[in-house]
């Protein structure tokens, strides 16, 4: 069962990424992209309950921290589907950094358990979840800002 939960987490976590992307570009797949992480969340809280005791200490309060953050993302991600633009208008800076922050997310989190996977040890795993935040934050916060600005008029 615990193999099973991870495979659909990470599924659903991948979903989530590639829908949360394209929704920069096409809003209507945001919806796809709230219901990954919707069950992103839900399966993770699966296997942290299924895998409890399998881990160390340490381990068990990152993944509560991560199940912490997905039940976050959860949030922002429903909350950007039910203030989704009309098909006609341009996306909200709320929309954008909503979506942001999950893709940036989705991001560290992938790369955290990939470099965790492969005993690259911890100045590996904190450069991998800091380092997509820190990169990602630059253009979203240019997006975010873009979409604040007042529409210059056309003369």
């Amino acid at each position: 069962m615990h193999a099973v939960l991870i495979t659909i987490h990470a599924t659903a976590a991948t979903v989530a990424l590639a829908a949360g992307l394209a929704a920069f570009r096409y809003p209507v797949l945001i919806g796809t992209h709230a219901v990954g992480t919707v069950l992103m969340s839900v399966t993770l809280a699966g296997v942290l309950w299924v895998g409890r005791g399998r881990n160390a200490v340490v381990l068990d309060v990152v993944f509560l921290a991560l199940l912490v953050l997905s039940l976050v993302m959860s949030y922002r991600s429903v909350r950007a589907w039910q203030h989704r633009s009309a098909v006609s208008e341009s996306t909200s800076a709320g929309y954008v950094a909503a979506v942001g922050f999950n893709c940036i997310s989705l991001v560290t989190g992938l790369l955290a358990i990939a470099v965790l996977r492969t005993g690259w040890g911890p100045v590996a795993i904190i450069a991998a979840g800091v380092l997509p935040t820190l990169i990602g934050r630059i253009p979203l916060n240019r997006a975010v800002h873009a979409r604040q600005r007042p529409p210059l008029l056309k003369v």
